[in-house]
This record gives C-alpha cells, sequence and structure tokens, in this order.
C-alpha cells in the first residue's frame, strides 16, 4: 500500500511539474542588437511566443541600463507604451494565439556610443524562472568624420548663445537640451549665429557639415 501512494505522490510531482514548467520562448531572441546613426531612432521587439492553450500574465522588472547621455528611450509592452525606461510593469492576459511583447524604443542624440538596456521577465505561474531580456543600440555620426584640427567658436553670454564659424566648415546646426530633446534647429548661412532668450540650463550643440561633425557641451546662467 505504501509503495502505491509513493508511485500515485511520483505521478503528482511529474504532473505539476509538466503543467507549470516555462511555456513561452522569446523571439527572434533574448537579446537584440541595432546599429543606427545619430538622431535616426530604432524599434526593436522581443516577442514571447506562446504556443499552448493557456493564458500568460507577465511581471517584468528593470534590471541595469547603461545609456549615452543625451539619448532618449522608452520601453513598452503589450498594455502600455512608457514615456521613459521605467522600473516595473504588468502586461495584459496573454490569450491562447497571442503573443507577448516587449519592446524598445531608443533615439540617440549628440554623443556616439552604446546604450545596453537590460529587464527581467518572468510568468506568474513559474514567478521563479526569471528570464533576462537585453537591448543593445551601437550608434555613430552616420559615416561623417568627428571634427579635429578646428574647432568653432562658441560661448556664452548670460542668455545668449553665440556660435561663429570663421572657415565656414558647417552647414547646420541642432541644439539639445540634457534630455536629448531638440530645443532649436537652424541653417549655417552665416559665420555668426546668436541665440537669445535661451533658459539658464545645460545644452549640447552639434553643427554638421558635409563631411564633418562637431558637438560640444554648454552651459547658460542667469
Amino acid at each position: 500500500m505504501a509503495k502505491t501512494w509513493f508511485i500515485l505522490l511520483a505521478i503528482s510531482i511529474a504532473s505539476f511539474s509538466c503543467c507549470y514548467g516555462q511555456n513561452y520562448y522569446h523571439s527572434p531572441n533574448d537579446t537584440l542588437t541595432a546599429y543606427t546613426s545619430l538622431d535616426a531612432p530604432v524599434t526593436m521587439n522581443i516577442t514571447q511566443i506562446h504556443p499552448n492553450n493557456d493564458t500568460l500574465h507577465f511581471n517584468w522588472n528593470k534590471l541595469d541600463v547603461n545609456i549615452p547621455f543625451g539619448w532618449e528611450a522608452n520601453i513598452c509592452d503589450n498594455s502600455n507604451c512608457y514615456t521613459s525606461l521605467v522600473d516595473s510593469g504588468t502586461t495584459l492576459p496573454v490569450l491562447p494565439g497571442d503573443n507577448g511583447l516587449m519592446l524598445i524604443h531608443c533615439t540617440p542624440h549628440v554623443n556616439e556610443g552604446t546604450a545596453i538596456i537590460r529587464y527581467t521577465i518572468s510568468e506568474e505561474n513559474t514567478p521563479l524562472q526569471i528570464d533576462t531580456i537585453t537591448w543593445i543600440i551601437n550608434a555613430t555620426f552616420a559615416g561623417l568624420n568627428q571634427l579635429t584640427g578646428y574647432s568653432p567658436k562658441i560661448w556664452a553670454d548670460k542668455s545668449e548663445l553665440h556660435i561663429e564659424d570663421d572657415l565656414k566648415q558647417f552647414n547646420s546646426f541642432v541644439l539639445y537640451n540634457s534630455f536629448g530633446s531638440v530645443v532649436f534647429e537652424k541653417d549655417m548661412n552665416q559665420e555668426k549665429i546668436v541665440l537669445t532668450s535661451l533658459s539658464p540650463a545645460v545644452y549640447f550643440i552639434k553643427l554638421i557639415g558635409e563631411t564633418s561633425i562637431y558637438s560640444q557641451q554648454i552651459i547658460l546662467f542667469e
């Protein structure tokens, strides 16, 4: 009789393990890598493929984020598209026949570099089975050379920003705030430009020429 109970217990444990094993997988992978240029946004989807006839409930949490200063990034799931890389979230139920979604939208500004964004994700029925999903974004100046040997004259006078390009190396410029958002952009159709009535803050300036690019941080005081 004891042997019979042992066999039944073993069957019950096996059935429990079968029913509550991880029943989804990530597509195309749990790690995505993208290559882009400055100011060119990328959108990267990691889908939770759901082949079984059940309903899934996902929870996700920020693990770590390493992103160049001035870049913009936000995360979305099948429930919400957030305005930033928020700390955590819960998806809508993933019904039979549907798949989950974790999405990163990133726009690199001002600085070349690489962003590494990592989140963990788990399903409510298997909370101890935690996956790490990773997005890697590499951004460059899109074939333009960071100018060396010549620097335009850029300085601040209280709320005024002065730019002088004596050698006429550049044909446009963009001014960003510290969050990477565009504050002002203009064609460089003259050697000297003065921007007035700017709020005291940290700004980034990017000057763009035919073959070269120049970037600089500047601080405006009251």
